[in-house]
């Protein structure tokens, strides 16, 4: 027999099932992103794709601030669905079809976003779309709820807030004006969206979670949304196609992206066992969830500028494309020592240094307009790697507190 086969005596006397154990943590630390949760994620690609190319097309501040908006229905459907398939997510047939139906409303995401702000109908398209996304998550939990009773509490709130929710989005979408009136109609059923966790707290602290997971699939997203900053540069690269200043500046805006990439990805608290607290402590469950909408939204807005930063490297960056991507940059640092902080205190180095990093890399805005593409971008890569560089030991000893 096989060494690791082997039983004993006491193995083979069967344990009454009120006497058993649960065990939840080997399950906890066993879950990882399925295939299926990747190709959700690809349809959300197209989406953040179009929200990126808004800004690259058009990088002034009016144009930028509406993208980023728009960034926030999406990011938080791309939240909702992660988050289910976190609590309660058997990846099986009914599941799959279920999140399918809702990912064709993404779809519909993806191919009004890009025109919102245009016409009626683009409007009216991604009001339905966004609603027709949420009704795939209420489903979703509706099916599960039938199977695992801690899920009922979930599903009220979340029918109540998003039955509330939709009369801002669908009266907004059919009953106000173009302009202002309908998108501010429309922002308090974004602020009612955002609100429904923070006041189903108790409710979302009795629901199943698996803390590894869920860090995986902001990580994975995160992963997207850089994605998108290399994809602009590249394309950037060619638009511009051999000029040589061209070169030079892709090469600062790569050295930008995979110093992004390091800063977030080195952090401890992406690293297995680093943020534990989260299994059990709803308000910092909450501070990192709704944390990653300025990380990641600041990863947007900068890598939907540096494409265009590329094809105009011959001249000077102008205020709007200076504020995007070192703006975007100096908001992801802000936002990650926020997060961080809500784990470790404010004073832990780690937290300092990126709000220092934050400060510098802002601070190179006005001087932006005056100096080379290229040495705009490789002075902020260069602030961010020293940042990296001089966290490292703060991150190993957060490591071996967690451990």
């Amino acid at each position: 027999m096989h060494e690791g086969s082997r039983t004993s005596p006491s193995d083979s006397v069967p344990i009454p099932e009120r006497d058993r154990p649960e065990v939840s943590e080997p399950a906890e630390a066993e879950r990882r992103a399925t295939w299926f949760e990747l190709f959700c994620d690809l349809v959300f690609v197209a989406a953040v794709g179009q929200i990126t190319r808004r800004i690259s097309s058009e990088p002034t501040l009016g144009s930028v601030a509406a993208a980023a908006a728009l960034f926030v229905p999406l990011w938080w459907t791309w939240v909702l669905y992660a988050v289910r398939a976190n609590r309660a997510d058997r990846d099986v047939t009914s599941h799959r079809l279920l999140t399918m139906a809702g990912l064709v409303a993404v779809c519909g995401l993806a191919v009004f976003v890009g025109s919102v702000g245009t016409s009626d109908s683009a409007d009216t398209g991604f009001a339905l779309s966004y609603l027709g996304a949420r009704l795939g998550v209420a489903a979703l939990y509706a099916l599960e709820a039938r199977r695992d009773r801690r899920l009922v509490p979930l599903l009220r709130s979340f029918m109540t807030g998003s039955a509330f929710s939709a009369l801002f989005w669908a009266g907004g979408a059919l009953l106000a004006p173009a302009g202002a009136a309908r998108y501010g109609i429309w922002a308090g059923g974004m602020a009612v969206d955002l609100a429904i966790p923070l006041l189903s707290g108790r409710r979302i602290a009795r629901a199943p979670h698996h803390t590894e997971h869920l860090r995986e699939r902001f990580g994975l997203f995160t992963i997207i949304v850089l994605g998108e900053s290399v994809l602009g540069f590249t394309n950037g690269l060619i638009q511009a196609r051999t000029a040589g200043s061209a070169m030079v500046t892709g090469a600062a805006a790569f050295a930008l992206c995979a110093c992004l990439w390091w800063s977030y990805f080195s952090a401890s608290g992406t690293r297995p066992g680093a943020h534990a607290e989260l299994a059990g402590n709803p308000r910092l469950l909450h501070i990192y969830v709704l944390g990653h909408l300025p990380v990641q939204l600041g990863l947007a807005v900068a890598g939907g500028a540096v494409g265009t930063a590329v094809v105009g490297s011959a001249s000077r960056l102008t205020t709007a494309l200076a504020l995007c991507i070192l703006g975007g940059v100096a908001l992801f640092l802000l936002s990650t020592a926020a997060v961080r902080a809500a784990f470790t205190g404010v004073r832990d180095p780690v937290v300092l240094l990126r709000l220092a990093a934050a400060l510098l890399i802002a601070g190179l805005v006005p001087w932006a307009g005056r100096a080379p593409v290229s040495a705009v971008l490789a002075g902020a890569a260069l602030l961010l790697g020293l940042s990296v560089a001089a966290e490292a030991p703060g991150h190993r000893r957060r490591l071996e507190e967690a451990g």
